[in-house]
């Protein structure tokens, strides 16, 4: 699905003549730098760029593009006042015989008569269109997002600053097939015939021209650019190894990148495509705001780069990762600032599992793009512990171990809140509140995490040094013991023997069961509890 009016914009834009295209470009760069975006190339006007350097400014807003395109009208006609500055208008053909017709007409007249294709009638119609489609959408805007059937399938509404793409395809869940090492993962999907489709594990993207199966993996970009001169470009998502059968069967690859291109020059996006004989840069097709397209692929390894000689530095859609270690003593959380790249996400998420930590759930997305080599620091009224003091952004491959900030926390029992500010100017860029059921070691942590729960896991210890056995079967009765067990514990002479009797009936117990005595045994002995789960 195209942005909102994008089709009809772009087509009135086309219509125009070079001088009066040129003039509207003025204009709009006027609008747009006092509204804070970047100067707009000096480069020849051209329709596409103009119109989705438009909808990336007003972030697809319907009201937001005709207030722009308002402020647009007013200085033409402010300009057209002094003959002097007044441009010559040009020959144009009618915008009624270009392009296909808009999904939204008004009274059965794609263009209402008189209406040619000079700047003052674009302009008008392009208002008249928006103000329609905006009451539209007005009128419809009760639908959520989830229910709404033209929402963006791709998901990529992750950037503020960045328009959702177009063409909506088809989800697909691939099979994942584990290596021999259990880690290297590849997917494989079948796709029955003709269509757009994307990844729903990677957001690599597919157009297929016929029934074919596809089959990928990430690469590894630095057994790659050794041979590679680096400093010229920089590496702007991850490398996918991939094949088909048959190959001739896909027409068009979309590959992920976690670049924010908002007033960017996109010609410093070219594709890398790795072969036997070395490497070569491919020129995109398509240049979108979270992927870039491909033709005709011939397959191997491709990845996204970006040229390092852009001014200024290209901002990046970034992500921050909580993870609660679990056999940590007290709370200890690892903070991971990354690219907005599934790779890395995968890489960071494995290697926590095997500490073993799990996800905290919180907002993943920064409040804005970052830029690489900027760095952070966590500012909190808690009485936290932070190592290091500060986190820089860096693009470090997924291959290679990320960095992160160790938060450690003695009292989460009241909850914990704490923002990464930038360490320059102290403006916040995500913030976060960790519940204690957030950091509580449940079932399904233990359980997943460490194969055992911990009750089961350190029974002989739990046996031989809990006192507090009473505290604790109070604690269980109704939920887990009923009084006759209860009882029946109580009736052994010393806390060794009762602990004993107790664990007679836990393999019995479900995971809740076990949950339960876990928290019991957290309130009576935090110490014994933590030191156990710092082993």
């Amino acid at each position: 699905m195209e942005a909102p009016g994008r089709s009809d914009l772009l087509r009135k834009l086309k219509a125009l003549g070079k001088e009066e295209l040129e003039g509207f470009k003025d204009k709009l760069s006027e609008v747009l730098l006092e509204g804070g975006s970047e100067p707009i190339p000096k480069t020849p006007a051209d329709p596409a760029a103009l119109t989705d350097l438009l909808l990336r400014h007003c972030r697809g807003d319907s009201k937001a593009v005709l207030k722009v395109l308002e402020d647009v009208e007013a200085r033409l006609q402010k300009a057209s006042s002094h003959p002097q500055q007044e441009r010559k208008p040009s020959t144009c053909t009618k915008a009624g015989n270009s392009g296909p017709k808009s999904q939204f007409t008004q009274s059965g007249n794609e263009i209402p008569p008189g209406e040619g294709g000079t700047l003052a009638s674009a302009i008008a119609f392009m208002k008249r269109y928006l103000s329609f489609t905006g009451s539209k959408a007005e009128a419809m805007g009760k639908q959520s997002r989830k229910e709404d059937p033209t929402w963006d399938n791709w998901r990529t509404d992750k950037c503020k600053l960045c328009p959702r793409e177009e063409d909506p395809s088809e989800e697909i869940s691939p099979e994942i097939i584990r290596g021999p090492d259990g880690n290297q993962e590849t997917y494989r999907v079948h796709l029955p015939g003709a269509g757009s489709f994307h990844c729903s594990e990677t957001k690599l993207g597919l157009e297929v021209r016929a029934a074919v199966t596809v089959q990928y993996r990430y690469g590894f970009w630095d057994q790659h650019l050794s041979v590679w001169s680096t400093p010229k470009w920089m590496i702007a998502g991850p490398l996918f190894s991939i094949q088909a059968e048959p190959a001739g069967a896909v027409a068009a690859i979309h590959l992920p990148h976690f670049l924010c291109l908002r007033g960017a020059d996109t010609s410093w996006m070219q594709i890398a495509h790795f072969i036997e004989e070395g490497m070569t840069l491919e020129k995109p097709m398509q240049v979108r705001p979270f992927h870039a397209v491909l033709e005709n692929p011939s397959f191997s390894l491709y990845g996204v780069v970006w040229g390092n000689r852009s001014k200024p530095p290209i901002l990046i859609h970034s992500i921050v990762l909580l993870y609660w270690a679990l056999k940590m003593a007290k709370t200890t959380l690892h903070l991971y600032i990354i690219p907005n790249d599934h790779s890395r996400f995968k890489a960071v998420d494995d290697y926590e599992k095997q500490c073993p930590s799990r996800l905290v759930s919180t907002s993943l997305q920064t409040h804005k793009p970052l830029t690489f080599d900027s760095c952070y620091i966590v500012s909190s009224h808690a009485n936290i512990e932070v190592t290091p003091k500060e986190l820089e952004f860096c693009n470090i491959q997924a291959e290679c171990l990320q960095s992160y900030m160790e938060i450690y926390t003695k009292d989460i029992q009241g909850g914990l809140e704490f923002s990464l500010v930038e360490k320059i100017n102290k403006e916040p860029i995500w913030e976060a509140h960790v519940k204690p059921e957030d950091a509580t070691l449940s079932v399904s942590s233990v359980q997943t995490q460490t194969d055992e729960h911990f009750v089961s896991q350190h029974r002989e210890q739990l046996i031989q040094r809990v006192m507090a056995v009473d505290g604790i079967l109070d604690s269980l009765c109704g939920s887990v013991l009923d009084l006759e067990q209860i009882q029946s514990i109580r009736a052994e002479r010393s806390s060794m023997e009762k602990m004993r009797k107790l664990y007679e009936l836990v393999p019995k117990w479900d995971n809740d069961c076990k949950d339960r005595l876990y928290q019991a045994l957290k309130e009576k002995h935090r110490p014994l509890v933590e030191e156990l789960e710092g082993i």
